[in-house]
């Protein structure tokens, strides 16, 4: 019985370890295919802050998702900006490097505003996958490449589909926008409460642009401990037109009206004209743009409490200089803007602002993000004579006399290890 008993044993000792020997085989077998697979595939770089990159990987599994832009064979920069119909245009560049940087390609897609972001990243990964079809033919993945085409009914000849697209639109390009939220917060302490809606109408084709929005919000707070409260209420009317005057130049003007319980306005309208001229032409502005506005208003404000000048209402004039830069680049993208505006009465009653962002990839894995912004004000017309109460001063109720603001941001991030980024693995979030 031993005996029977030790073959047995041996038996499926050796089962056991011919079926591991077997096992490993074939995962080695399959980790030789990946790795061969891997070597034969294009290697790109994703520069897309809209894109869901693992919806792409698992659509697009062709390629390799490498980290960093130096390692890629493509590198792909999507740009995005906002149509007048309010969903947006998509400009995606095909960078060729090293052995295809005879490719560069551009290719445009838009997301109108009733698409839903599944819709939107279905078409925005067809589109990519269609661009990276010249680079693809090149590598010895190509034979693994098949393309389809779906019937969308328009016909052996195509332009049905086409000419349903240039019908009459009913709506004239008008578009509208309705919205409101409320929000209800308590605890023993302190109990919360605001409500905010708006309403919008914008029309934008290539030569005019009109905007026009309504908006309203409230803000009341209880403290419990001293049995006071806090609110805050703006309400604001403003209107937009602009011409266009050429590829560069462009002139408009805006209307506002304004009451504002912080801002000490029962109510503040202001009208004014200016004019604007681009360095680089419109069309360019996905990639890079620097304008340089001028504009005058004319204001009359009504204040809730008198002001430190004395007053309960007043006429003025002013004037404004402002220049934005921004550009969207393979190797970073940001903006600045600096605007000069001043008092006609009074050039020394005047408000300095600059605004800075900028995103830059340094080298490989290393980036830096730097936000900031700055104001000189010497213009507060609008403060409330005599001193704020300690509870004004707390909760902000009302604005308070200063020369200065400013705030300062920045953020370095590195990156480093494989430059392999395929797998997608979505357990425990991700």
């Amino acid at each position: 019985m031993k005996r029977y008993f030790t073959i047995f044993l041996l038996l499926a000792v050796s089962y056991v370890s011919l079926a591991q020997d077997i096992k490993g085989a074939g995962v080695k077998e399959e980790n030789t295919k990946n790795t061969s697979l891997r070597h034969e595939a294009l290697n790109i770089f994703l520069d897309c802050r809209w894109c869901d990159r693992n919806y792409i990987k698992q659509t697009i599994p062709f390629v390799n998702y490498v980290n960093n832009k130096d390692e890629a064979d493509v590198h792909i920069l999507v740009r995005r900006r906002v149509t007048g119909g309010g969903g947006g245009e998509y400009i995606i560049d095909f960078i060729g490097q090293g052995e295809f940087l005879d490719i560069q390609e551009e290719m445009i897609f838009f997301s109108p505003i009733d698409q839903t972001a599944d819709e939107t990243r279905k078409a925005r990964a067809n589109v990519l996958a269609m661009g990276l079809m010249k680079y693809v033919a090149r590598t010895p993945m190509s034979k693994n490449i098949r393309i389809s085409y779906e019937d969308d009914g328009t016909g052996s000849d195509g332009n049905r589909g086409i000419q349903s697209s240039f019908q009459d639109d009913p709506w004239k390009s008008w578009i509208f926008r309705l919205s409101g939220s409320g929000e209800f917060q308590k605890d023993e302490n302190y109990e919360t409460s605001r409500a905010s809606s708006s309403l919008s109408a914008d029309r934008v084709t290539p030569d005019l642009k009109m905007e026009f929005d309504l908006r309203y919000s409230n803000r009341q707070t209880y403290y419990t401990s001293t049995r006071s409260k806090s609110y805050r209420e703006n309400w604001s009317i403003q209107s937009l037109l602009v011409k266009s005057l050429g590829y560069k130049w462009s002139a408009g003007g805006r209307v506002s009206i304004e009451s504002d319980t912080y801002n000490n306005y029962k109510l503040a309208t202001n009208v004014g004209p200016a004019i604007e001229y681009n360095l680089f032409p419109y069309e360019e502005s996905f990639k890079r743009q620097f304008r340089i506005q001028y504009g005058l208003n004319a204001k009359y404000n009504n204040y809730n409490d008198t002001t430190t000048y004395f007053k309960t209402s007043e006429f003025l004039l002013s004037h404004y200089l402002s220049t934005s830069l921004g550009f969207n680049q393979p190797w970073g993208s940001g903006w600045a803007s600096m605007t000069w505006s001043n008092y006609l009465h009074d050039f020394s009653e005047n408000n300095l602002g600059l605004r800075a962002s900028i995103y830059y990839r340094i080298y490989k894995g290393l980036s830096v993000n730097v936000q900031s912004r700055a104001n000189l004000i010497h213009d507060q017309r609008n403060l409330v004579k005599g001193d704020a109460t300690e509870q004004e001063v707390l909760t902000r109720q009302r604005v308070l006399k200063t020369s200065y603001s400013y705030s300062f941001e920045l953020g370095l991030t590195y990156s480093f290890g494989s430059i392999y980024n395929n797998v997608v693995n979505p357990r425990f979030g991700n």
